[in-house]
């Protein structure tokens, strides 16, 4: 539509429009018709410099019928919408919905699929169907929700369909985008997945690392990286948890069984040369003993989860072997882990 001073502006329309079921389809194309002339009119109204009307139809779980939302983001703000945010407050309240969770962000629209552009190759929660743990005795603490399987060889950023070789380098990166896609599959940001050029860039640019060790060059990310780049791209709020040896990792299993329990995000372990994605623990408090749901991204091979399981995702102890022949978790080797939180906000 027409903007002020003679300049054109897009605008992205989005209704929901109710139709009697014995009623003629052009009846119903009327209607739709005049909600978008009606919501083209009112969005046309917000418009102005460094203001983005944006429309949204969205059906959070609890209501019966949809909800067409109508917001005047800043022009280039961040994921969460801060802008939005005290509307959102309200419409949550008028609604009855939650005040702990994203629900009527432009990101839970209708249709948006909560894949921000992800291929369809790429496996989502693999860890479903796999055999218990055969720890006796446990209670299992695990992910809340689904996440993406990122690993060696894939693609990286989106839009790429040419593999890209980190081999030997690129764990952590494959693990923080894993952590990301389940930021977006829950619906609290529509941040897409970055390409490990794009994660070095970011962590230049605002996260105080030197540009001639990282930028462009394969190198290693440790938990405190991955915590700085949830911050800024996202956001979100990370704990650290240190363990100054592997067998550390499982005096720690109680505390990692809260973190499923009540923050329900995938963590981070970083030791030696290899970072992992944990993605639950299965913990016997008689005898402390605990076996670990591990993500593996040093995987090469073909998004099967046949050839992934239980290999490759699966239940380990601290003594499985890694793909280099080593101890999962080695008792000389100092692990960090990062344990993002669930944001509790709309």
């Amino acid at each position: 539509g027409g903007g002020g001073g003679g300049g054109a502006h897009r605008l992205k329309l989005d209704v929901v429009v109710q139709s009697r079921r014995d009623g003629s389809l052009g009846a119903a194309a009327a209607a739709l018709q005049r909600a978008l002339a009606e919501q083209a009119a009112s969005l046309g109204g917000l418009l102005k410099a460094g203001v983005a009307p944006v429309a949204c139809a969205v059906l959070p779980e609890g209501l019966a019928v949809p909800v067409c939302l109508e917001y005047a983001l800043a022009v280039g703000e961040e994921a969460s919408e801060p802008s939005a945010r005290p509307l959102r407050e309200r419409l949550h309240a008028q609604l009855g919905l939650p005040l702990d969770r994203p629900l009527l962000r432009t990101c839970n629209a209708l249709g948006g699929g909560g894949g921000g552009g992800a291929p369809a190759y790429l496996l989502r929660s693999p860890h479903e169907g796999l055999a218990p743990s055969g720890l006796a005795g446990g209670v299992i603490s695990l992910v809340q929700g689904e996440y993406e399987y990122y690993h060696y060889f894939q693609p990286t950023g989106t839009g790429r369909t040419d593999k890209y070789d980190d081999n030997g380098w690129g764990c952590a990166y494959r693990s923080l985008q894993s952590i990301i896609s389940w930021f977006r599959l829950q619906r609290y940001t529509s941040h897409p997945n970055p390409s490990h050029y794009q994660i070095q860039k970011t962590l230049v640019d605002h996260c105080g690392q030197e540009a001639d060790g990282l930028l462009g060059k394969k190198t290693w990310l440790g938990s405190q990286d991955l915590g700085f780049y949830l911050e800024h791209a996202l956001g979100v709020q990370c704990r650290f948890l240190s363990c100054a040896s592997g067998h550390d990792i499982a005096a720690n299993a109680r505390q990692l069984a809260r973190h499923f329990e009540s923050q329900g995000t995938p963590v981070m372990i970083g030791g030696g040369e290899l970072a992992f994605t944990l993605l639950g623990v299965d913990f016997n408090e008689r005898t402390g003993e605990a076996r670990f749901l591990i993500m593996d991204p040093h995987y090469v091979g073909p998004d099967e989860l046949s050839q992934i399981r239980p290999k490759w995702v699966g239940w380990k102890s601290q003594d499985s072997t890694t793909h280099l022949g080593t101890k999962l978790f080695q008792q000389g080797e100092l692990y960090n882990l990062c344990l993002p939180q669930r944001p509790s906000c709309v």
